[in-house]
């Protein structure tokens, strides 16, 4: 139902705008025409792009709405927040009351729950479609729910790291008795295709990877064609518990669209996995995913997730006897945990049902569930809860029997995610392990008087070597306790930070620890003096400094540029164990290789300045970033002025190690007011 309800709510836009003038190819109407042709297509970026033309023309609130669902299906909820609410804020009448619910499910999974939760009550309280309200409803209770749940702070939950996950989408983890990694992904390059012309066209294969001793898993080797045909999407891999067979999922698409996906097995022989053979039983007019062996009635049984005409709605979980090596009965509806939403990727564990649902209570998107067998019917699905389920979308939960070690896929931003574009945007796989010992910082933040302050931010800085590692960052808008969990025998740096304060920070270890431990730090900020001329600049914080431009096609430091490289070069002088970035961008002229190299040039010109002047080269890394980050709209094909272009040829710097914070004078980088951030 899920897809058809977006689908439905989309036509309702598309069928309802119209223009009073003729078409042209780069009048609104064409553009949002395009737009809506691309979103048919599954080009949901193409869409976006001209979507964006067209508002910039007439800032229609039609087209907007258009934008906001297209960023919706990208997954970069933030955004879609921010369109949503250009005219949802102003729609008293609720002539968008349709869209009032996806606007609550945005602001679910940006993190925003209480502004979710009154859109809920609004669209519910506004009498709209049936089933969206019984779904608003559900998402009402899942929010609800957080406020009952408590974290699982004995599981971490950590992304597994390249070279499994890259910047795209990765799925399926499957672990072999021999404890190879099988998992699919799209964007992967073997090293047989690194001759290989990009043609545009990416599909999905299935991968493995091994541990390497002390480092984690391997390069990722794509499967040989018997497995991964050519010209099909190839995913949803498992394996059975006796290592035996693999099942995985054949799909073609057009686009974003699934037109067919069938199940598939093969057999382990001596000379590797057997060619691929077609599932019989199973497969029918429909799409078939996620395969996973399992038990029921004490026979062996395939558990997946189709749209099966009849079901529930959208994808619904099935079971099929097995009957052969790759055959099977006719599938049977799991009716008692199928809703009207999606269910989907089960996975069976001694009698325990793992899936991810849309239809029961959760805590996001997706949510992990679990059910247990009794021996003839299985029981009413819990969430799982944190850190196994998110805001976001969480899918592919798979655990061993012994509870201790699994994996999990999500699209969260999390340290270590890689997201193509947007922080959300891809999924990236998760190891799951049960901590040995709970070691939890709990950070307290009051104000002078000692009363509570909501909304600061606390960032955790893991130490190594003397230098910043990663950083986990938290903003608490519910109250003022923000919790963190720790690693042993690690150093850390907390940073607190909020608008109007100064920050604070202090540093702990964990080294030594041996059993469960909480540690909490109490934080008392103070004020800043009103009408301050104090600018705190944060650590990884990207600081535009607005003199320093260029001529086009020219790395030349201008004259007016050197004021503000005076600033950092004493910043340098006043904290010696700093190291910066010095950052160049080129506007959007020229040929996308030559401005990646041109920014680089500017880089290392702002370098050499500041190395002529006495700061040690080996405290700035120059990095060119080309055409990339363009700040206003003229980007590729855009007409702008010249001053316009400008803007974009610029240097930005951003602290990478050293203080984590510092305090500047706010005239000191920038001569027209307070320094540019961004």
């Amino acid at each position: 139902m899920k897809k058809l309800i977006y689908l439905s709510l989309f036509q309702f836009i598309v069928m309802s705008f119209a223009w009073a003038q003729p078409h042209n190819n780069n009048s609104p109407a064409a553009l949002t025409k395009s737009g809506d042709e691309e979103i048919e297509k599954g080009q949901y970026y193409n869409a976006l792009d001209q979507y964006t033309k067209a508002y910039g023309e007439v800032k229609d609130k039609d087209i907007a709405i258009k934008i906001a669902k297209t960023h919706f299906l990208l997954r970069d909820y933030t955004k879609s927040v921010n369109w949503f609410n250009r005219v949802l804020s102003k729609d008293k009448a609720n002539k968008y009351l349709e869209e009032r619910f996806l606007y609550g499910r945005a602001l679910k999974m940006a993190g925003s729950t209480t502004e979710a939760a009154a859109e809920f009550k609004t669209y519910i309280e506004s009498g709209g479609d049936p089933n969206l309200k019984a779904w608003a409803e559900t998402e009402l209770k899942g929010i609800e729910l957080m406020g009952t749940l408590k974290e699982n702070v004995a599981l971490n939950v950590k992304n597994i790291g390249s070279p499994v996950n890259n910047p795209e989408n990765q799925s399926s983890p499957a672990i072999d008795v021999d404890g190879t990694l099988y998992f699919g992904s799209l964007g992967v390059k073997d090293s047989k295709d690194k001759d290989k012309k990009d043609d545009g066209v990416h599909f999905c294969n299935l991968y493995s990877s091994t541990i390497v001793p002390d480092k984690g898993y391997g390069k990722a080797t794509a499967l040989p064609e018997n497995i991964n045909r050519e010209g099909y999407h190839t995913a949803n891999v498992s394996i059975t518990p006796d290592g035996n067979t693999m099942y995985y999922t054949r799909v073609v698409s057009d686009g974003g669209h699934m037109e067919e996906s069938k199940l598939y097995a093969s057999t382990k022989t001596a000379g590797g996995w057997s060619p691929a053979l077609e599932v019989t039983g199973i497969n029918g007019d429909y799409i078939v995913r996620h395969p996973v062996e399992g038990e029921l009635y004490g026979n062996k049984v395939l558990f997946f997730a189709a749209n099966i005409p009849g079901g529930k709605g959208g994808f619904d979980l099935y079971y099929a006897n097995k009957t052969g090596e790759a055959s099977f009965s006719e599938p049977i509806g799991l009716g008692s945990l199928n809703t009207a939403m999606d269910e989907l990727t089960p996975y069976y564990v001694d009698g325990k049902l793992y899936f991810s649902s849309e239809g029961w209570p959760g805590l996001g998107g997706l949510d992990v569930f679990s059910s247990t067998w009794n021996g003839s019917e299985f029981s009413t699905p819990i969430t799982l809860g944190m850190p196994i389920n998110s805001s976001v979308d969480d899918i592919y939960y798979k655990i061993n029997k012994n509870g201790d070690m699994g994996f999990l896929v999500s699209n969260r931003d999390a340290p270590g995610s890689k997201s193509l574009k947007g922080k959300t945007c891809c999924d990236d796989i998760y190891t799951v392990e049960k901590r040995k010992f709970i070691l939890e910082l709990s950070n307290i933040i009051k104000d002078q008087s000692k009363k509570a302050i909501k909304g600061a931010t606390v960032q955790l800085i893991e130490m190594s070597g003397g230098k910043d590692g990663e950083i986990q960052s938290k903003t608490n808008n519910d109250g003022n306790i923000i919790s963190f969990l720790l690693d042993k025998d690690k150093s850390y740096k907390v940073v607190v930070s909020k608008a109007n304060y100064f920050p604070e920070e202090i540093q702990l270890n964990t080294v030594g620890v041996t059993e469960d431990q909480e540690y909490k730090r109490e934080f008392i900020l103070k004020n800043l003096p009103p009408e301050s001329d104090v600018e705190i600049l944060t650590i990884n914080e990207a600081i535009r400094l607005n003199n320093i431009y260029y001529n086009y096609d020219d790395d030349k430091i201008l004259k007016d540029a050197e004021g503000d490289l005076y600033a950092i070069m004493d910043l340098m002088t006043k904290y010696p164990d700093m190291t910066i970035e010095l950052g160049s961008h080129t506007d959007s002229r020229g040929d996308d290789n030559y401005n990646q190299k041109l920014s680089l040039r500017r880089a290392n010109s702002a370098r050499r300045w500041l190395m002529n002047k006495g700061v040690a080269g080996d405290r700035i890394i120059a990095k060119g970033y080309g055409e990339t980050v363009i700040l206003n709209n003229c980007t590729n094909g855009e007409d702008c002025t010249d001053e316009e272009h400008r803007y974009n040829r610029r240097t930005e710097f951003k602290i990478l190690s050293g203080p984590t914070t510092i305090e500047v004078k706010k005239e000191v980088l920038k001569k027209k007011g307070n320094i540019n951030k961004g």
